[in-house]
């Protein structure tokens, strides 16, 4: 059997605080070390102090802890979660669990516990709550329709919740969504086809979009769909975040298409653009291509519709990036534009531009592939100047376009953007994610501020701002460029960016030495505090608070005692010693907004604001202790120092001379009455003069 010794050595060792308090007079019998960790006190104070453990407790749940006390006695145990207070100001959580323990005749005996510090769970949690509430936020107030599924363990799905915007546009209120299956909300051909949205994006365990068509109580609408898992800590597919979009004058503008083909075929016979339909296989053979492919590529239609030519066409240094994408499309993610060259009937190639997109029925069977071509050969060549005339160029040359869906990229970027961003333009034409990460975090917010601002308000766009390096400091940069909307209501900025770190460098240099030079013109240059100008600056700005506000500040004015003796024996560089540790000692017993200042040889002022007058006694008694028991050495001899200090209320009809008058004829009696006091203005007597 353990010894109980064995079990008072492991309450020793425990973090957990363990106490016992003797019944009816709840007198602490045991507390073991960890309390002092815990609370801030030692052992001894609790063993003193019956009181002291609900003392400390935080006003707001102390009534709580004290009616847990009535509870533990009926229940014969409870649980419960408070703040304490710690001497330095910190607030510590406790989760504490208390029982009672009984007699042999029932009677209670003592109360014992065990209490843990759980504020940094309590931080987490308080954390969590404010981003879930900011998400919350943002769901109900963004435009798009968006709803939450549960992903339950056997693979069924439950909606949880929609927003307004959802709501609005289907016609579902959320008391008739939360808690609903697809089987119950809609119909069976619908269901089955949502589910297996749903499984794939479980499956997958990354975002899915794809188009459906739905008939909810607003009537039959076609969405775009983007589906969002959500994982838990184990990578377990726990919900999924909907977010939709309504495509329906998309989608009967496609159908609507399809009735005017033959008509478009003879509009676009004059058009620069080579439309054309195709079998939405890899090898999109071609069942349409507008007449216009002769002209612009040399090619009758009966050479192209029905065969498999296209992937000879294409250049071969660009087959291997076009077919990949293809391939992406094919596989239901989404329109694609291609930039690539060729071949000429001839046996040149073009330069073209082309966008691909795949056509679905309204089951999501693949119909067919729609695209353009369009001979940018030309432009190209245009590009292909301006490029190298941007090589010679120190900045960098760019044009940036967000779309509406938020996503953006460069259109255009000179070679330079290896230099500024580190990336290649070939990757930038795709998406702007790789410059963005190479902003440095904390200005990342600021641009993408300054960028919102700008299309929102099509202004000039400026920003300056440090992108990081792969070595060495940061690159400070400047970038400006003008927006324009286009038709798509995307915007697109023409502008250049420009290296300015020399230039940043040397006005960081210039700020610092400026701020240097006002903290100069403001302190004391012996001791450091602020002389008299700024002290009395501060003065004047503090006097106006009180004539406003009518808040309570006090002036305390003191000299260090016999200073002419301590400068005729020790001399005077020893004396500016002990002026210097004077104040270093003397701010160590002030606040952050108490401000002490030089007047002049070895008289000091101090302004206490928001101060009550025994609130400036008892700073001015404790100032006065602290530079008493101060030693400065000065060679082998330790000198010591002590101050008088006069102490005065400021009020609202004062000047800064009166009240200052006033806090030196107090110093003066302190000087009259044997020196090394605190006076204050109260024991001045109208025949007190100041020589």
């Amino acid at each position: 059997m353990l010894q109980e010794d064995f079990f008072s050595s492991l309450m020793e060792k425990v973090d957990d605080v363990i106490w016992a308090v003797a019944y009816p007079h709840l007198q602490l019998e045991y507390l073991n070390p960890a309390a002092a960790c815990v609370f801030g006190r030692p052992i001894q104070a609790f063993m003193e102090d019956s009181q002291l453990w609900l003392s400390i407790v935080h006003p707001d749940d102390r009534d709580d802890v004290a009616a847990s006390h009535d509870r533990l006695l009926q229940q014969g145990q409870v649980e419960r979660r408070y703040r304490v207070l710690r001497p330095d100001g910190e607030v510590v959580w406790i989760h504490d669990r208390a029982w009672l323990m009984r007699g042999a005749g029932a009677e209670p005996l003592r109360l014992f516990g065990i209490a843990r510090d759980v504020t940094r769970e309590m931080t987490e949690q308080q954390r969590l709550n404010s981003t879930l509430m900011l998400h919350r936020r943002f769901m109900e107030s963004a435009p798009d329709p968006i709803f939450l599924i549960k992903v339950l363990p056997e693979g069924d799905f439950v909606f949880r919740y929609n927003n307004p915007a959802h709501r609005q546009q289907t016609g579902i209120p959320l008391e008739a969504l939360r808690d609903q299956t697809p089987d119950t909300l809609l119909d069976a051909t619908q269901a089955a086809a949502v589910k297996a949205h749903y499984r794939e994006c479980v499956r997958l365990k990354r975002p899915v979009q794809y188009e459906e068509r739905l008939d909810m109580p607003a009537g039959l609408r076609d969405w775009q769909t983007l589906l969002v898992p959500v994982e838990d800590t184990a990578g377990n597919v726990i919900e999924l975040v909907g977010v939709a979009r309504d495509i329906t004058p998309l989608k009967e503008a496609e159908r609507e298409s399809r009735g005017a083909f033959v008509a478009l075929d003879q509009l676009l016979q004059a058009s620069p653009v080579v439309i054309y339909e195709c079998q939405p296989t890899y090898e999109l053979v071609p069942t349409y291509v507008s007449s216009s492919v002769e002209r612009l590529f040399g090619y009758a239609r009966s050479e192209l519709l029905g065969h498999s030519v296209w992937h000879a066409m294409i250049h071969p240094d660009d087959a291997t990036l076009v077919l990949a994408k293809v391939k992406a499309m094919l596989a239901g993610e989404g329109p694609i534009q291609l930039n690539y060259r060729l071949r000429h009937r001839e046996g040149h190639y073009l330069r073209v531009q082309s966008e691909k997109r795949l056509i679905s029925d309204e089951a999501g069977c693949p119909l067919k592939v729609v695209g353009a071509l369009l001979d940018i050969s030309h432009s190209y060549r245009l590009s292909q100047r301006l490029e190298k005339l941007a090589q010679q160029l120190p900045g960098f040359i760019y044009q940036y376009q967000l779309f509406p869906d938020g996503k953006a990229c460069f259109p255009y970027a000179s070679h330079t953007s290896l230099e500024i961003y580190g990336v290649p333009p070939e990757e930038l034409a795709d998406s702007d994610e790789a410059a963005f990460q190479a902003i440095h975090p904390d200005d990342q917010p600021r641009v993408k501020d300054a960028i919102e601002t700008s299309a929102a308000t099509l202004s000039h766009w400026q920003c300056e701002y440090r992108v990081m390096q792969a070595q060495g400091d940061p690159l400070w940069v400047e970038g400006s460029a003008m927006p324009e909307r286009l038709e798509d209501g995307s915007v697109l900025w023409h502008g250049y960016i420009a290296d300015v770190s020399e230039r940043k460098r040397l006005q960081l240099e210039l700020e610092a030495s400026e701020a240097r030079f006002r903290r100069l013109a403001t302190l004391d240059m012996l001791t450091g505090a602020p002389n008299r100008r700024h002290f009395m600056q501060c003065f004047d700005a503090e006097l106006s608070r009180v004539k406003r506000h009518g808040v309570d500040t006090c002036l305390v004015m003191f000299d260090a005692d016999h200073f002419k003796r301590i400068n005729d024996t020790f001399g005077h560089a020893a004396g500016d010693e002990v002026l210097k540790a004077l104040v270093a000692a003397g701010q160590e017993q002030l606040r952050t907004a108490d401000i002490l200042g030089r007047l002049g040889g070895e008289e000091f002022a101090i302004l206490l604001p928001d101060t009550s007058f025994d609130g400036a006694m008892e700073i001015a008694e404790r100032f006065r202790q602290a530079i008493a028991a101060l030693q400065v050495a000065s060679g082998d001899a330790s000198i010591r120092l002590t101050i008088s200090l006069g102490v005065a209320a400021v009020r609202a009809h004062d000047s800064p001379d009166s009240a200052m008058e006033r806090a030196d004829k107090a110093l003066y009696l302190a000087k009259t009455q044997g020196r090394d006091r605190v006076c204050h203005e109260g024991e001045v007597t109208s025949d007190v003069t100041i020589d």
